[in-house]
């Protein structure tokens, strides 16, 4: 990478030679670097006045510093808000770097090159003139003291607008070269509001190119992707991550630092994707990634409406709730308990009775030697005592306020929420969601209601069923299975009447509860312990249910005993569409290890195949759609949330469903895809 000032561009005809080397290689890396100007989103300003004011209410003392440093912190906040929200964020330098060539392309960095270093004195010496305090008699102090005499810069060299730079790379961005980024789904949408579209693919994303490769990372950052293929090097170790602070730096500085992201990008990808294409069914796998990100980057742009008004009600819902929890929490709990408080949760709960707790045994301790109160610990002493329940009632109210209410309002734009959608955050291969987490919403709470179609639109809500079911019989080809969806049977009912040995019709409700309960235990891998705990029947009965199913299905049982014969051999498991779950545990001596491993084989395949499955889906579904009014909005698991015309909700359905594969027989195994139409998330869920 070297120490050499890398070059900026500043002239068309730069720009004009650049497009023309990318073009000639066919494929290139880019990674856009933006900074947030709270001063062009009145909404914000409003909504950071109001929660300053707030704050300013609760504040034990209200001394200026103090007040001026919650304002300075509040400020921050919403500045780190922006600065993550492609759709308000400002672009101010994009790199772009392919075979043997890089580019940094400032566009309004005002800090020009160094002229004289900050000064800081730690009052050995006197301050220079200009910055001594000054005497009565209007003459400067000559007594030594603590000063910091900033930084001078020259004025930046002459940059191209973003207006210009963008309108002459659009050929570039709108066309079929292959495009290449570190998280690309951000940079993408980032430009995607000075072209009015996001650019067409394809996209490769670095990240999900080293997920594909190793599922089992913590972290997918660029610095830990470099370590990982260049034997450990650590690329930023001199210079830093100047990413939040680089509108603050010079423009030499920034320049090396964009250089340096855009190169790294484009040299990973060339060694990943080497990596990928040694094996044929990791290709497919990173094709159907690919093509899902394009259909991920116009679902975040376009994002889903949020009933503002419905906000104010279900903060004064959620209000009451807290209210009457906590006043059920304080029939037991002493004087001044606070339920956020873990120190007063874990006296409360484990003290001795005589020391004014209610005695009870912990479920398991922290890493510390502390009694666990987490919601985990909390679940498992439920049966114990009544205010357990309503300890883990206060949390989950207070996390719905916390997410839903308090941190939604900021995240709004143009009253639309705009969540991101993650591919590489499970090991299975599963989207996942945050800014908020909409797979996490509990199905029992008032914020779907917030969800809604704006007129003359309706919500069309589409999910697969039992879907990891139907992949469950589709590789284990169980005849009994087999027979339950071929003939669209109820599976529940039928595990129920095998388990039980009763005949369906004379299976109660209870029955197939447990018969459901046993399903879905056997896709994720549970036990009888689990299958006692979630149903509530005595362990020794859940055993011999367990045992009963198993015979009934034994060819799923034969299944699941050749996943973990061939996992132990080959080291991993791989789902319909080849994405790997690696698991070196399985070969571990710790027997809870590899029994946990064994049971994440299966899960694995089932679990992997259906998000295949989903992100198929969507890929078919976005093309489908393509010209209609239908936009998709959501993806949580195994459903899809979209908006529609109304009046085309006739004319698009059967096209709809049909995509996401209605009736589509896999092998021996019928797709079945269930809608509703609905003016709210939630009224399309009941």
């Amino acid at each position: 990478m070297g120490s050499v000032k890398p070059p900026i561009i500043t002239t068309l005809e730069e720009l004009d030679e650049l497009i023309s080397v990318v073009n000639e290689v066919g494929a290139f890396a880019f990674d856009v670097e933006t900074q947030s100007v709270l001063e062009h989103h009145p909404d914000l300003l409003q909504h950071l006045e109001k929660d300053f004011q707030e704050h300013v209410k609760g504040l034990k003392t209200k001394s200026p510093d103090i007040i001026q440093r919650a304002h300075d912190n509040l400020v921050e906040e919403y500045l780190k808000e922006i600065a993550v929200n492609p759709l308000r964020n400002e672009v101010f330098w994009i790199g772009i770097a392919t075979k043997g060539h890089s580019w940094a392309i400032p566009m309004g960095h005002k800090v020009g090159p160094l002229l004289e270093a900050e000064e800081v004195g730690d009052g050995s010496t006197v301050p220079p003139v200009g910055y001594r305090k000054k005497l009565k008699n209007g003459q400067e102090s000559m007594a030594k003291a603590r000063y910091v005499k900033p930084a001078v810069y020259a004025e930046p060299v002459k940059q191209l607008s973003r207006s210009v730079v963008f309108e002459r790379l659009k050929p570039l961005f709108f066309s079929n070269i292959i495009k290449v980024g570190q998280n690309v789904k951000f940079d993408a949408r980032s430009i995607s509001k000075y072209y009015g579209a996001i650019p067409p693919g394809p996209y490769v994303d670095t990240m999900l190119l080293q997920h594909l490769i190793n599922e089992n990372l913590t972290n997918y950052s660029l610095e830990t992707i470099i370590e990982n293929n260049y034997n450990g090097h650590k690329a930023y170790e001199r210079g830093g991550k100047l990413g939040k602070s680089i509108s603050k730096v010079t423009i030499d500085d920034a320049s090396l630092y964009v250089h340096r992201d855009a190169r790294w990008t484009w040299m990973l990808y060339t060694r990943l994707l080497k990596k990928v294409n040694a094996y044929s069914d990791l290709r497919k796998a990173m094709t159907l990634d690919s093509q899902v990100l394009e259909v991920l980057m116009e679902m975040e742009n376009q994002g889903i409406p949020v009933d503002v008004n419905n906000l104010t009600v279900l903060e004064k819902d959620l209000d009451q709730e807290l209210k009457e929890v906590h006043d059920n929490i304080l029939k037991y709990a002493p004087v001044g308990f606070n339920p956020d408080s873990n120190k007063h949760k874990q006296t409360f709960l484990f003290n001795k009775k005589s020391e004014g707790g209610l005695g009870l045994k912990p479920y398991k301790k922290t890493g510390k030697g502390a009694p666990s109160v987490d919601e985990e610990s909390l679940k498992s002493l439920q049966h114990k005592h009544e205010v357990v329940a309503q300890l883990l009632k206060w949390a989950e109210l207070q996390k719905l306020k916390s997410t839903y209410v308090n941190g939604l309002i900021p995240k709004l734009y143009k009253n639309k929420l705009h969540p991101s959608f993650h591919l590489h955050r499970t090991a299975t291969g599963r989207l996942s969601s945050s800014n908020p987490n909409l797979q996490n919403i509990p199905r029992t709470s008032n914020i779907r209601k917030l969800f809604v179609a704006l007129d003359p639109n309706v919500l069309l809500v589409a999910d697969y069923d039992q879907i990891e079911l139907r992949v469950m019989a589709m590789f284990s080809q169980d005849k009994r299975l087999l027979h339950v969806f071929a003939n669209d049977e109820d599976i529940h009912t039928a595990t129920a009447s095998a388990v039980f040995k009763k005949k369906p019709e004379n299976v109660t409700s209870e029955e197939r509860q447990i018969g459901k309960g046993v399903n879905f235990l056997t896709a994720y891998g549970g036990g009888s312990i689990k299958l006692a705990r979630v149903t509530g029947i005595p362990k020794h009965e859940a055993e011999e249910i367990l045992n009963n199913y198993y015979k009934s299905f034994y060819e799923l049982t034969a299944w699941k005993r050749q996943v973990i014969l061939k996992a132990k051999k080959d080291g991993y498991v791989s789902t319909l569409y080849g994405r790997r779950r690696r698991l070196p545990d399985l070969s571990s001596g710790n027997d809870e290890l590899r029994s946990r491993a064994e049971r994440q084989a299966v899960n694995a395949i089932v679990q992997g195949t259906a998000a295949d499955i989903c992100k198929q889906a969507m890929v078919d579904v976005h093309k489908a759609m393509s010209g209609t009014s239908v936009k998709l909005l959501v993806q949580v698991h195994d459903e899809l949330v979209a908006m529609v015309n109304e009046t085309d909700r006739v004319d698009i359905l059967n096209p709809f469903i049909n995509a996401m594969g209605d009736g589509m027989v896999l092998e021996k195994v019928p797709i079945k895809v269930s809608h509703q139409f609905a003016k709210s998330w939630a009224e399309a869920k009941e």
